[in-house]
């Protein structure tokens, strides 16, 4: 995932009249009512019954016929006229070459796949409303110094405008405030349609018009560990790969099934029995019974020993499909290793711009008040005030973004790690 493209994309923005205002906890509580996650986790309960339908297939099946029968022509003396009939049927399947078994730690492997799927996306989730969070809050804070600036601005572009009128004041220093002064409040606009913009991203992650209420901040590293899910995710993928190519290798071996079938049956031979086998007392009834039952036991293997290779063929497929998910397994545990590790420096980094930040902008405001009081005083030019007025600004908003940055990369840390965000929040 792109995390730096998350990081300045939700930046950008579109907006609409909120009304309903709530902190990071409860943005990320309605994220999880949108259709990415409820898709998660509708998956995670297919992938459970699936488990659940295929193992139940492997158990003994009982299944139960009947009829009736009518042979409307001439008829062999054995065949009856007529019959009703009802059949009990047993079929299991006793062995298969271990495909059964493969099959099954396939679809545990899937089940566990899904539920780690809905885990990630959830975090996901919560880093995206952290993230838009986070840029809300610094956004907000941009626009009250460009507010500021703007003001400041307009105030010495107004009193350089009487002094120019009275020939106080050149009409170069005149028109560099001037343009100064528009430049302000176009970095103003621009700065209102990029809150725009994340209202409209938290809008869309809410399903409402969500407008953030108050501040929040993430926890400090600590030396809390946890179990990243892209990690998990690419091993368990490395699983079912290889429960396939064991279900693919079974289809060397026999398949050894057992089914017993009982029926009954009623039976109408019509039997005209002759005089002389009449004479003689001969009971065909012990026979020809109307009423007859039956139980027919039969064990017994199909094993399949040519194909045109087509068993090998798959199995080979089966075997390359593993090495590849196992190989992408082995890559993302490293990748992840070297992301933390990059985070966790650039943290540091971070934390030591922000630290240097705060003191030159505490030394800019000095500055500028310094200067500001000299340019009213006329000791000081135009250039020096616009310099220091620029310097205190800029020093404030790289301070701001800074912060806003380390809040953000303390949530992709987070988010790598596989350690729940929400936990980690601080209101």
């Amino acid at each position: 995932m792109d995390f730096k493209g998350l990081f300045f994309g939700a930046l950008l923005a579109f907006c609409t009249t909120s009304i309903f205002a709530s902190n990071l906890n409860e943005l990320i509580d309605l994220s999880l009512k949108n259709e990415e996650y409820l898709m998660r986790e509708l998956a995670a309960f297919k992938a459970q019954n699936e488990r659940k339908s295929v193992a139940r297939a492997y158990l003994p099946e009982l299944s139960l016929q009947g009829g009736y029968l009518s042979n409307g022509f001439d008829n062999f003396l054995t065949s009856p006229k007529n019959s009703l009939f009802a059949k009990l049927s047993l079929n299991f399947l006793l062995y298969d070459g271990g495909k059964r078994e493969a099959n099954l730690q396939a679809l545990k492997a899937g089940e566990k796949l899904a539920n780690l799927a809905k885990e990630q996306s959830k975090n996901y989730l919560a880093l995206s409303a952290t993230t838009l969070y986070l840029n809300y809050q610094s956004l907000q804070s941009l626009i009250k110094a460009s507010e500021q600036k703007e003001l400041s601005l307009k105030n010495t572009l107004i009193r350089l405008e009487e002094f120019y009128k009275a020939g106080l004041a050149a009409k170069d220093a005149l028109e560099s405030v001037r343009a100064k002064f528009h430049l302000t409040s176009l970095e103003l606009h621009k700065n209102r349609l990029k809150l725009m913009e994340v209202e409209k991203g938290l809008q869309e992650l809410s399903q409402q018009n969500f407008t953030p209420q108050g501040e929040a901040r993430l926890k400090d590293l600590g030396f809390e560990s946890g179990k990243s899910l892209e990690i998990l995710i690419a091993k368990e993928q490395a699983k079912i790969a290889k429960n396939k190519l064991e279900s693919a290798r079974a289809s060397y071996l026999p398949r050894i099934f057992l089914r017993d079938n009982f029926g009954f049956y009623r039976n109408n031979y019509a039997l005209e029995i002759p005089p002389t086998l009449a004479m003689m007392g001969l009971n065909l009834d012990e026979y020809f019974k109307k009423n007859a039952k039956n139980n027919e036991f039969f064990i017994g293997f199909e094993w399949k020993i040519f194909d045109f290779f087509s068993t090998k063929a798959k199995v080979e497929s089966e075997r390359l499909e593993y090495q590849i998910q196992a190989l992408n397994a082995n890559y993302v545990e490293r990748k992840n290793k070297l992301e933390i590790d990059f985070l966790q420096k650039e943290l540091k980094v971070l934390r030591e711009q922000i630290e240097a930040l705060s003191l030159a902008n505490e030394a800019a405001s000095l500055a500028f008040e310094s200067v500001d009081k000299k340019y009213v005083a006329g000791l000081n030019s135009y250039n020096d005030y616009l310099q220091a007025l620029e310097s205190k600004f800029k020093a404030q908003s790289d301070l701001e973004l800074a912060k806003n940055e380390f809040e953000i990369t303390k949530a992709r840390y987070y988010f790598v790690s596989g350690i729940d965000i929400k936990e980690r929040i601080v209101q």
